[in-house]
């Protein structure tokens, strides 16, 4: 996966974490925004466990870990909400 594919995975894992918690508090939509925040989590995972094994360049390289790391918490302080005070607190 080159870095460019990484961020938009991310990305889009980010965004569905987000739909399923939204999902979640919305009354008759828990069932559904449960299994979207499932797979969210489970997209991010496999592309941190991808990043982890880094076939990009060398083992583990740390750019990319890092690139990872920051795109994903950038998607995250994207989509919540400003009320949100633990989610503002992590990324201190």
């Amino acid at each position: 996966m080159d870095p460019a594919g990484l961020v938009n995975s991310i990305a889009e894992a980010a965004f569905t974490i987000d739909f399923g918690r939204k999902g979640v508090a919305t009354r008759g939509k828990a069932e559904d925004g449960r299994l979207s925040y499932e797979r969210g989590i489970a997209e991010a995972l496999s592309v941190f466990k991808e990043v982890a094994k880094s076939r990009l360049a060398v083992p583990a390289d740390p750019r990319i870990i890092i690139l990872a790391e920051y795109a994903f918490i950038s998607q995250e302080l994207q989509f919540c909400d400003q009320a949100d005070k633990d989610t503002l607190g992590n990324a201190d």
